[in-house]
């Protein structure tokens, strides 16, 4: 669902496992767009709306490349047409939206994972296998960074409140995640400040994750600024660094810096692209309904963990329950 820029990587990485999963059919609110869309990246069906896409009996999953405020409805009616979803992050604009839409897929006995691409990167297996072995001791604190200028792309997904726009959704739900997956708990305190822009959402922002067993999780995000992607784990024995966290290009490796022994580059690649990646998830686990690494738990924890440092920031949707009522609709 969708033609944007995101779906035409997808679509262009599914070209290449084809002997496991097809591209069938594209859907636009703009027929032209899909018929070009169709065109470029050899699906055989073109349809001028969702509801088309869902109707169609060759679909088997779909995956929803639309704006973060239309994650909700077209999960829920994927679900309910009982197509298997891949849902692009963040999964809703709140937790209480994922609840619902969780229900929907609960009730229909389908698939749906959040699509965090990294998380289906070899090279994270790789990661937690080296912490669950000891390499760096016990693990006390870990940092990550996803920031980028935004200011003059002129994109309105990325500024609008009624579009779930802002620094947090956009791209901070990346760090948020990888500090929750690789510690393997919820944090027990989160805390966070960040900046608002004109639109009334958060162009930066940076907070602390506290975890019960004392580790601590750091975290920034931008859309308004510029710093270098990383992911960073110091234990009580060294550390590890992620180089190129979130877009995990082949050619990025693990550096593992343990006391007491050489600095090793260790690169983890099997060939595919990310969203090719994602798509073979889908297909591995189809049957289970979920993924082990991107449970509905997790995601529906992502959520509740999201709106509270985004309130915690200032940032409410219009109409959103609880606002304060200096928040403007």
């Amino acid at each position: 669902l969708g033609t944007g820029n995101i779906a035409g990587k997808f679509a262009k990485d599914l070209a290449t496992i084809r002997d496991r999963a097809t591209l069938t059919a594209v859907g636009s609110r703009d027929r032209a767009k899909a018929e070009a869309f169709a065109r470029s990246h050899g699906a055989a069906h073109a349809h001028g709306s969702y509801d088309d896409v869902l109707r169609d009996p060759d679909v088997d999953a779909v995956y929803i490349s639309l704006l973060n405020h239309q994650h909700a409805e077209w999960t829920i009616a994927a679900a309910r047409s009982g197509k298997h979803i891949l849902c692009e992050k963040p999964a809703t604009m709140t937790a209480a939206e994922l609840a619902l839409a969780l229900e929907a897929v609960r009730r229909a006995g389908v698939f749906y994972m959040e699509a965090f691409a990294y998380r289906c990167h070899p090279r994270y297996a790789k990661l937690k296998e080296l912490l669950a072995v000891g390499v760096i001791g016990e693990v006390r604190m870990l940092h990550a960074v996803f920031c980028f200028d935004g200011t003059n792309l002129g994109r309105p997904r990325l500024t609008t409140r009624e579009h779930g726009g802002g620094a947090l959704m956009d791209v901070g739900v990346y760090p948020l995640s990888w500090l929750r997956w690789i510690v393997g708990k919820e944090p027990v305190s989160a805390s966070a400040e960040g900046h608002l822009g004109p639109t009334g959402i958060d162009d930066w922002a940076a907070g602390v994750l506290r975890f019960t067993d004392g580790a601590i999780g750091t975290f920034a995000t931008s859309i308004g600024c510029v710093q270098p992607s990383c992911a960073t784990i110091h234990g009580s024995q060294g550390a590890i660094e992620v180089v190129e966290p979130w877009r995990c290009p082949p050619e990025a490796p693990l550096i593992v810096r343990a006391t007491g022994k050489a600095e090793e580059r260790i690169i983890c690649d099997d060939g595919l692209g990310n969203y090719a990646r994602e798509a073979l998830t889908v297909a591995v686990h189809i049957a289970s309904r979920q993924s082990p690494d991107c449970t509905w738990a997790d995601s529906l924890a992502g959520m509740t963990l999201l709106d509270d440092l985004r309130h915690q920031v200032g940032v409410w949707w219009p109409g959103e329950a609880g606002a304060p009522a200096t928040s403007s609709d």
